[in-house]
């Protein structure tokens, strides 16, 4: 493992799942790429209408924002998808080929994902992606959030395989983590129930995308009742499992 490509799917996951992971496999000899698959963004027909004329400084806002976290992390490689959140399902085709390039360009040897636990449709979504390649290459997925047995869980994969890498981040890791996450103002409000303590990863499993990461309630579906709402993923877990069982 030299050269790490981490798929990110919004500006601030970089720093939910792996902020303790990349310090620690930097000091190991690895580099990173840092590619991020949607700017973070709702579209703008989603906002709130008296936000809409607002949408350029809000995408200025999360751009700048990703930038300090790449200067935190002292991470020059990398790239941005201008794609908005909840969207990564209609642009499966030209991001694989995308990543199909970097790995080439960069002499890739290993890739890094959120794992399909339900936290949010994209992170789903680029699991998926990822598992395009596993047969290429070394497939990695971390942890991020997820609402296995109708609770928040934080950092924990919601099966455990045998093979999990969990790091239990020393003072040092915690600060840092901290101050990252305070770079994302934007997702303040969003950001206070992950784990500052611990940090997994482990070798992609085999997951059945014809079916939602667990059964029972999703994280992302926990406020459905609330549809009409911007912040609110008004998605079926059944139709991202649908266009996800056409890419595999």
């Amino acid at each position: 493992m030299k050269k790490i490509l981490l798929l990110i799917p919004h500006p601030d996951d970089e720093i939910v799942g792996t902020s303790a992971i990349v310090q620690r496999k930097k000091k190991q000899g690895c580099s990173f790429f840092f590619f991020f698959l949607t700017n973070g963004v709702l579209k703008k027909n989603e906002m709130w209408p008296w936000n809409r004329q607002n949408y350029e400084n809000l995408l200025n806002i999360r751009i700048n924002e990703m930038k300090k976290s790449l200067n935190l992390f002292e991470v020059n490689e990398f790239c941005l998808q201008n794609i908005p959140t909840r969207q990564l399902k209609y642009f499966i085709k030209p991001t694989i080929d995308k990543i199909s390039k970097l790995i080439s360009k960069y002499k890739i040897d290993s890739i890094f994902t959120p794992a399909y636990e339900g936290g949010h449709q994209d992170h789903d979504v680029t699991n998926c992606i990822a598992s395009i390649f596993k047969k290429r290459l070394n497939i990695f997925e971390y942890s991020e959030y997820n609402y296995y047995q109708n609770k928040i869980n934080s950092n924990t994969f919601i099966k455990k395989t045998g093979n999990e890498v969990c790091y239990q981040l020393t003072n040092k890791e915690v600060e840092f983590k901290r101050k990252a996450l305070n770079i994302y103002c934007s997702e303040k409000n969003n950001l206070n129930y992950i784990n500052l303590k611990q940090e997994c990863y482990r070798p992609l499993t085999n997951y059945d995308y014809n079916l939602p990461p667990h059964e029972g309630l999703l994280f992302y579906r926990r406020f459905s009742l609330f549809s009409w709402h911007p912040r609110v993923d008004s998605s079926h877990p059944r139709e991202i499992c649908k266009i996800l069982n056409e890419v595999n």
